[in-house]
């Protein structure tokens, strides 16, 4: 009887290596590729950052400068919306811009451009949504257009000097 075990095991050990479970890598898997919040996108915020325009009445021009501070701030127009801030989420590809001083009257024209370049408007939270990703070169800002020149057409005004 001891000899049959033996012998089994002697025929194990040399068919193993002929039929090629023996001495091999293992098999692996598909590559599994990182979750969305892994993989980070283009730099969005260096697109966004810099002033933005709409032609005014008298060639004046209007901007909306997005400061790297996550503030925004409006010249030439629309100044009852300041301060306000921003957030960019660059994997959900949506910039948040929020008005918490805006009055609330001045708000109400954002709930009529959702889906007009609006992607969704928070009253409670005076949050205005927009899908912002490598090729917007717009904004819809209460009915106006603001666009992002190569090189901004106007300065802003400088902030006088106390002394």
């Amino acid at each position: 009887m001891r000899k049959r075990p033996l012998k089994n095991g002697l025929t194990l050990a040399l068919i193993l290596p002929w039929i090629g479970c023996v001495g091999k890598a293992p098999i692996r898997g598909p590559a599994v590729t990182p979750p969305p919040e892994v993989i980070q996108k283009k730099d969005l915020t260096s697109h966004l950052v810099g002033a933005w325009e709409h032609p005014g009445k008298n060639n004046q021009v209007r901007q909306m400068i997005f400061e790297p501070g996550g503030e925004v701030t409006f010249h030439g127009g629309l100044e009852f919306f300041n301060p306000g801030q921003w957030t960019l989420d660059p994997n959900g590809e949506e910039l948040k811009i929020t008005l918490p001083s805006a009055p609330e009257e001045k708000l109400d024209i954002f709930h009529l451009l959702v889906g007009q370049g609006v992607q969704a408007f928070d009253r409670e939270q005076k949050q205005i949504t927009y899908h912002f990703d490598e090729q917007t070169w717009t904004l819809n800002i209460a009915g106006w257009i603001y666009t992002k020149p190569e090189k901004p057409t106007a300065q802003p005004d400088a902030e006088p000097v106390l002394r």
